[in-house]
């Protein structure tokens, strides 16, 4: 297996496994929007990162997405997705990406790498306390905006 940041040129080989991850989170999200999306994501490295586990094909991904807060004193990255695919998760993926995640954050100056976890999803609270990650004791709140 290999992880590799991802390019342009992946942008198809992204979008299935995101659109998979949104399926499992009931995420409703536009195709055209997501695409979009995904393609600034990877033309813009001040954005962030997307990273694709292959083996041969794409079989995971962490995506990574940068903001400046004051709260933590500077650069943060957020760690919007870490998806691997049903029948390789237990193998350590997602273990890989999480750490070439985090690498990458570290050396992008990032302050603090945040995520949320879903309620439901003991097994990915127990990767991401095994990666020093600690619970905050807060809530996370979204508005969704008029845009499209």
């Amino acid at each position: 297996m290999r992880i590799e940041a991802a390019t342009a040129s992946n942008v198809d080989a992204i979008l299935p496994l995101l659109s998979a991850q949104y399926v499992e989170h009931a995420i409703d999200l536009p195709a055209e929007t997501l695409r979009e999306a995904t393609r600034v994501l990877v033309d813009e490295p001040g954005r962030g990162a997307v990273f694709l586990a292959w083996d041969p094909d794409p079989v995971g991904l962490a995506l990574l997405s940068f903001q400046w807060t004051v709260e933590q004193g500077g650069l943060v990255a957020w760690l919007e997705e870490l998806y691997v695919v049903p029948a390789r998760r237990g193998a350590g993926v997602g273990e890989q990406l999480l750490q070439r995640a985090l690498g990458f954050a570290d050396e992008a100056g990032c302050r603090a790498v945040e995520l949320e976890v879903d309620f439901e999803h003991a097994r990915a609270e127990h990767l991401y306390a095994r990666a020093g990650f600690a619970p905050l004791s807060r809530r996370r709140w979204s508005r969704r905006m008029t845009r499209p």
